[in-house]
């Protein structure tokens, strides 16, 4: 887990015993995600319904002190806000894909935290579609930032292929 946490650029990591083999972050302090290798939908589900138990393990390490106020009777879906679940599934063939539209349909449930999931080849197939679909602000920083390094005026031409890469890279 920890080789995934490096590839997937992960800080803050946590693991708690109850979440075997799954990496609890908190990014810029404001986003939780809890990410697992998987091989079955059913395995995200079964996380996501261990996730109401663990609330108070879950604050007790999330760092912003806003998101960790104390309010009587708080709803977990009010706690966990900015929650993704995110089942990372390796396939070697295109066959071994999970079916799209129990895919979409489990993804479209954001009972207790919003579920990602994310098929791939290869370590290289992950982060790219990982930064893409959890982080895009990672690819917006390094256009800009590319750009902004060329210390050249905007020129409007410019301004277009930036905008239509940036619209590729959300799409």
């Amino acid at each position: 887990m920890e080789q995934l946490a490096k590839l997937l650029e992960l800080s803050d990591i946590h693991m708690f015993e109850e979440l075997n083999d799954t990496l609890v972050c908190n990014l810029n302090q404001d986003k939780v995600l809890i990410i697992k290798k998987i091989t079955a939908l059913d395995e995200v589900q079964e996380l996501v319904y261990t996730l109401p138990r663990l609330k108070e393990k879950l604050r007790e390490n999330i760092i912003n002190t806003q998101n960790t106020a104390e309010v009587e009777d708080i709803h977990l879906s009010k706690f966990l806000w900015d929650m993704y679940v995110i089942g990372l599934h390796q396939i070697e063939y295109e066959e071994d894909r999970f079916n799209e539209v129990a895919v979409a349909r489990f993804q479209r449930n954001r009972f207790v935290a919003r579920k990602i999931i994310i098929e791939y080849m290869d370590n290289d197939e992950l982060k790219t579609q990982f930064d893409q679909l959890v982080l895009p602000e990672r690819s917006l920083n390094k256009l800009l930032a590319a750009y902004v390094n060329k210390e050249s005026e905007y020129q409007s031409q410019e301004i277009d292929q930036l905008l239509l890469q940036i619209d590729e890279i959300i799409r």
